[in-house]
């Protein structure tokens, strides 16, 4: 059995080792992609049936309300647009997927004036592909 003061050197050693980076991925459990731009507490709005926006509870003065967007239903949505979910997708091919997805004035005001200058800002360059996680049974 470990001690406490070992238990809170492991803690620290974990948390200096994973820092936060902005990051876009496949949650395979959720069936959608995630792209994080900054990590804190969000509310999730709905846009549509394919978009949410994740939005900053407590901004920074100057920064942006939006930190980040997930795309729902993402297995569909990439077989649908010719995405490959087992290899990195370049950003760019994301976003332009989804305004062929949904074509219209408030897809494309996200798409273009928030999303798009959002991953340039933090340098998102590509989704990283699913990783199917193992299903063997864990061992106590």
């Amino acid at each position: 059995m470990k001690t406490a003061e070992e238990v809170t050197n492991l803690v620290r050693a974990t948390s200096e080792l994973a820092a936060f980076r902005p990051c876009a991925f496949f949650d395979s459990r959720l069936d959608c992609i995630r792209v994080i731009a900054k990590d804190c507490s969000v509310t999730e709005t709905r846009v549509n049936p394919l978009l949410t926006v994740l939005e900053a509870n407590y901004p920074d003065v100057a920064g942006r309300k939006c930190v980040g967007f997930t795309i729902k239903g993402a297995r569909h949505f990439c077989k649908e647009h010719a995405l490959d979910l087992s290899t990195p997708i370049k950003i760019s091919d994301l976003l332009d997927a989804v305004l062929k997805a949904m074509p219209d004035v408030i897809v494309e005001a996200f798409v273009d004036h928030v999303a798009r200058p959002l991953v340039r800002e933090v340098k998102i360059e590509q989704v990283e592909p699913a990783i199917i996680p193992d299903a063997s049974p864990q061992r106590a």
